[in-house]
């Protein structure tokens, strides 16, 4: 199941997202988790229950994880060329529910985004 939760600011998006996936994941049919926050000011990890401390560590995914490759046409096409278990491991945060976090990328500074 995949499910996206987009709308206007303000409106709880976060706090859906988050109760949502911590709901799934300690479910009677515990269900395996996976969160990604693609917010310019990411705080999921405040819902999911991660410590300040380990949600300052999570890095945003760099762009060097996507690789540009010819076709025989000649023509280019960017694809994702990391072992996602990899990525998931050295980018992302495990939750008090076992919810697997990512942040897909922060603005580092005002115009940066």
């Amino acid at each position: 199941m995949r499910l996206a939760i987009a709308g206007k600011g303000g409106t709880g998006k976060t706090t859906i997202a988050g109760t949502l996936a911590r709901v799934l994941a300690r479910s009677a049919a515990p269900r395996q988790v996976l969160a990604i926050d693609a917010d310019t000011n990411p705080n999921l990890a405040s819902v999911l229950g991660i410590a300040p401390q380990q949600a300052q560590a999570i890095v945003g995914l760099p762009r060097s994880l996507m690789e540009r490759r010819t076709r025989e046409d000649g023509t280019t096409h960017v694809v994702f060329g990391a072992d996602p278990e990899s990525v998931l491991r050295e980018y992302g945060a495990i939750g008090p529910d076992a919810v697997r976090l990512m942040v897909m990328g922060k603005v580092g500074h005002g115009g940066a985004g």
